[in-house]
């Protein structure tokens, strides 16, 4: 079942919150999961993520967008020295407690008009598309700290979605490889289904793994359950 708008915009905002939430608990200068990031500047980038979506959400307009989701993800490491500079000054300026900035952001995010397009550093973009890949860089760098956020259900399907759509773009030759009952990828179904399940929410399986549910049931079953 694809998201629904309502989907796209509350799981960015919940997954805004539970890093929020763990920061109390998280030992600032432990080093991160991201190469000469502490915890600290992973959440100084993650700081400025509300503040920066609602300064483009002011050129929101009915133009016509240049860049989609995948497009916007591929196009990250360009802009990577300036990313890593303003981690680090933001770290330096302790700007790591989200909560102020989400909620300055809650409202202009839950009531945001999906299909407007918006003007961002690597160019014009839909809402939801910009939303989703917001939701990608919360759930990964969620994952980044340590300890990890264990991320939205929601979120977490919203961004497994668009990084499969990346790869697909970017490496089709790879995609079309990829080994569906790799161990990672049981993990991700398994951790998908356990915060699925404590939510109330129901988790299905499309493509072609779904497409042979008979061969491979005792693997997924086993490692879900």
């Amino acid at each position: 079942m694809a998201p629904t708008d309502d989907d796209v915009r509350t799981a960015l905002i919940r997954q805004w919150d539970r890093i929020a939430e763990a920061v109390p608990r998280l030992d600032l200068a432990a080093p991160s999961r991201v190469a000469g990031w502490r915890n600290r500047e992973v959440l100084a980038h993650l700081y400025a993520q509300p503040s920066l979506l609602l300064r483009f959400l002011e050129s929101a307009s009915e133009a016509e967008p240049a860049v989609r989701a995948a497009e916007n993800l591929a196009g990250t490491k360009g802009y990577r020295e300036l990313i890593d500079a303003s981690a680090r000054e933001g770290a330096a300026r302790d700007k790591f407690d989200l909560r102020l900035p989400v909620e300055r952001a809650r409202t202009a995010v839950l009531t945001a008009h999906l299909g407007a397009t918006i003007e961002t550093l690597q160019g014009s973009i839909t809402v939801g598309d910009y939303l989703v890949t917001r939701c990608v860089e919360a759930v990964v760098h969620g994952g980044d700290l340590v300890d990890p956020v264990a991320p939205d259900p929601m979120a977490q399907a919203i961004a497994a979605t668009a990084l499969l759509e990346l790869l697909a773009a970017v490496a089709p030759d790879l995609a079309a490889e990829a080994d569906s009952l790799h161990p990672s990828v049981l993990r991700l179904i398994q951790q998908t289904v356990q915060g699925a399940a404590r939510h109330g929410r129901w988790v299905g399986v499309c493509g072609g793994l779904a497409g042979d549910p008979f061969e491979h049931f005792d693997q997924i079953v086993g490692k879900c359950s």
